[in-house]
């Protein structure tokens, strides 16, 4: 019995250290990406539709433009979009609705897909971070720290990887509120490539509807 109470103890501070272990982490990744100016990857996403018994398999390249640009651009499948242009949200999945893109007004309280902006800017304020261990991210060594959201940010919770000598995010796992899992590793991560403002404006194709929405 006193064993078990003492084990009991213990747990208070090692889950403590742990959580001090994240944050920091955290806070250290948030000041690298605070001195770039632009973070552009090659990613590879794995979406679990729970609720269709689906896995679909997708790729392309993405870029983070401080403070509020952001495009994720597909090549599988090709033509599909998410652009944040600085005023609006863009969602365009061609390989699904060719015909209409969604416009939503940017949220300056949520990064979304846009990591720098969702997880690393004042982690303090918006999560509860539990260390869970290490893992390897495309060949790197990565720490994996589990985010649950002190009050709703649309999603359930979230894994980031973050590369404990580049303090780089290495992968991103979203568990969202209808059970769906977005999972997204990251290859090839350029820093202050030459990428403009320009690029991250999305460019509505001929015929196409424009579907706006509310704040998000």
């Amino acid at each position: 019995m006193f064993g078990c109470l003492g084990a009991l103890g213990l747990a208070g501070p090692v889950v403590a250290q742990d959580s001090a272990r994240a944050m920091a982490a955290l806070e250290q990744a948030a000041e690298r990406y605070g001195g770039l100016r632009v973070v552009c990857a090659d990613f590879r996403q794995v979406l679990t539709v729970t609720l269709l018994g689906e896995r679909r398999e997708s790729r392309g390249e993405l870029c983070q433009r401080q403070p509020n640009l952001f495009f994720m651009r597909f090549t599988e499948p090709m033509g599909d979009e998410v652009v944040a242009d600085g005023t609006h949200f863009w969602v365009y999945y061609a390989s699904v609705n060719p015909d209409q893109v969604v416009r939503l007004p940017l949220d300056p309280s949520r990064g979304g897909l846009d990591f720098y902006r969702e997880f690393l800017d004042q982690p303090r304020e918006k999560y509860r971070a539990t260390m869970e261990g290490e893992d390897s991210v495309a060949g790197r060594r990565a720490l994996r720290i589990r985010l649950d959201p002190l009050a709703d940010r649309g999603y359930r919770s979230a894994r980031v990887w973050i590369d404990p000598v580049e303090h780089l995010i290495r992968r991103v796992e979203i568990s969202e509120n209808n059970g769906t899992v977005r999972d997204i590793t990251l290859e090839s991560v350029r820093l202050d490539p030459p990428v403009g403002r320009e690029d991250f404006s999305f460019r509505i194709p001929p015929g196409v509807t424009v579907v706006t929405g509310g704040s998000r």
